[in-house]
Order: structure tokens, then sequence, then C-alpha cells
């Protein structure tokens, strides 16, 4: 990925916090100093533009799993709930609360961010299961979890609902996998 895509995806990441979908190219233009020509050198409109951004965001989001995995001061149950909510340290600014706009004009993006946010859950299932396994966690079906978590996160992003609450995203997700760990873990 080119250096000018890092760039044009970012700020289209910073106008969507200030301006919701209502940005336009020649906005991403003015902010990044750069002509048109070049953004459409890179993307051939918005809709790849936004195909692109969903992908760059999920791949970040996969590089902060492999680090909560690989940090050994977390304890079983830590990994699992920063996995479920994980959000890279560049994300955490963005309002989420916004994302419903997307299902409305952008149903196709929408349905790419959903069908993201209902794979790559391997590595998640495991450290259920070996929490399981080890008595840390109660047991329960891991589909029916993994359920739970993706209607959560889905209704948090595709309804206007969060936007209505004081939350942001970021708080209105620790407060859930708050909720589900408590009830999940075993009180001895």
């Amino acid at each position: 990925m080119t250096e000018t895509k890092k760039m044009i995806m970012d700020t289209v990441i910073d106008l969507f916090n200030v301006k919701g979908l209502k940005f336009t190219m020649d906005d991403i233009s003015k902010e990044l100093h750069i002509s048109k020509k070049t953004i459409y050198k890179e993307f051939n409109d918005k809709d790849e533009l936004f195909f692109a951004t969903v992908d760059y965001g999920f791949s970040a989001i996969k590089q902060k799993e492999a680090e909560i995995l690989a940090d050994d001061s977390l304890d079983l149950v830590e990994k699992i709930a920063k996995l479920i909510v994980c959000l890279p340290d560049n994300y955490k600014n963005i309002d989420f609360r916004r994302v419903y706009q997307i299902k409305e004009k952008y149903p196709d993006v929408y349905k790419k961010v959903a069908e993201r946010i209902e794979t790559d859950w391997e590595e998640t299932d495991r450290l259920l299961k070996k929490a399981m396994d080890q008595g840390v966690i109660q047991k329960f079906p891991i589909p029916l979890i993994k359920l739970m978590v993706e209607g959560a996160i889905e209704k948090f992003l595709g309804s206007q609902d969060l936007s209505k609450t004081e939350l942001s995203y970021e708080e209105a997700l620790n407060s859930m996998i708050d909720i589900i760990m408590n009830g999940l873990i075993i009180k001895k």
C-alpha cells in the first residue's frame, strides 16, 4: 500500500469524524494539499475509497489483536475481553456513532463492515475454549457468546441509538464487555 493511499484513508477517517459522510473528495484534497487527480489515481471513486478504508481499519485491528495475544502481562480473561473490544490506538478517536450513516447511504460498504465483524474469531474462540476448559469462565456455547457480541456491535454501528447516548463507541464497547465478562466469570 502506498503512503499516499494511507494518508488519504487517514484523512477520510478524520473528515468522517468531523462531517460524517458529508465530506467530499475536494475536502480530502484540501486537507492533504494534493490534487483530486492524485486521489483518483489511488481510488476510482468514493465507494472504492470506503471499501479500502474498511480493509485498512480491520488490518489495524488485526495488528492490535496480535499485540494483545503476545502480551504476557495479561491473564486469559483480560486477553479475551481486550480481543473482543479491540480498537487500534489510532482508531480510538473515530466517532463510530456515525457509522449508521454508511448503512443508509453505502449499504454495500456497511455489509462489508458487518462481514468483517462476523469473521476472524479464531483466536477469541480458542481463548474462550481454553478459559472454559480451565474453569476460569462458565461453559456457554461459544456461538452464543459470539452472537451476543456481534449483535451488540452491529446494533451500536447500525442504528442511531448509540448516538443518542452520552457514551462514546469505546465506552459502549467497554461497558458491553464488562457486562458479558462479569456474567461469565465464575465467582469463587
